[in-house]
This record gives structure tokens, C-alpha cells and sequence, in this order.
């Protein structure tokens, strides 16, 4: 009995297969506005795009918001982003959208 206890105690140690906690490797965005494309190939994954979603099965591990960052310089303004089990909140999607301009200030440039 004593050796079959040490044996389940050895096994919930090494966590073993069943115990291995997988991350969800895929990614969803919605932009602002339909994108007129079916797919795209960004950072070499690709996004099929359906309306205003696009979603990948394969991301790269990489920082959310930094992806975010740079596939809102390419598609447009986000409103919601998901990239391997994370969401971003609303505080971070402001992060992530590349600043809008304001007319007035184009003209105080000027």
C-alpha cells in the first residue's frame, strides 16, 4: 500500500500528460470597419476574415498587445483582440489602435 501511495505522489509531481495545462494558440480580431480582403497573411499567419472578424488557428507566441499594435497599423482601428487565451481590455485595445488626429489639430500644424 505505502508503495502504491509513493507511486500516485510521484506521478502528481511530474504532472504527467493528462495534468499539462495547453494555451489556446489562435487568435480572433474585429476591426472597425468590414475588411474587403477573405484572408491575409500577417508575420506569417495566416487570418481568414469574414466581415468585420478575422480569425488564425496558428499565432505566434508573441506579446498580445504588440501584436495588436502592429496589425492595427495594417488593418485599421480594433475593437476587440484575442491572441492565445488573452482578451484585451478596453484600456488596452486604446493602446493598441494607432492615434487618431484630429482635423483641428492637421490645421494648427499648418
Amino acid at each position: 500500500m505505502r508503495s502504491l501511495i509513493i507511486a500516485v505522489a510521484a506521478l502528481a509531481a511530474t504532472g504527467g500528460p493528462a495534468m499539462a495545462e495547453t494555451q489556446a494558440q489562435t487568435g480572433w480580431l474585429t476591426l472597425g470597419a468590414p475588411i474587403t480582403q477573405d484572408h491575409l497573411v500577417f508575420d506569417g499567419t495566416l487570418w481568414r476574415c469574414q466581415g468585420d472578424t478575422c480569425r488564425s488557428t496558428q499565432v505566434k507566441s508573441l506579446p498580445p498587445l504588440r501584436t495588436c499594435k502592429r496589425l492595427a497599423r495594417e488593418l485599421g482601428p480594433i475593437t476587440g483582440f484575442g491572441y492565445r487565451g488573452v482578451t484585451l481590455t478596453d484600456a488596452q485595445l486604446a493602446q493598441c489602435n494607432p492615434a487618431q488626429i484630429a482635423p483641428s489639430q492637421v490645421a494648427a500644424a499648418r
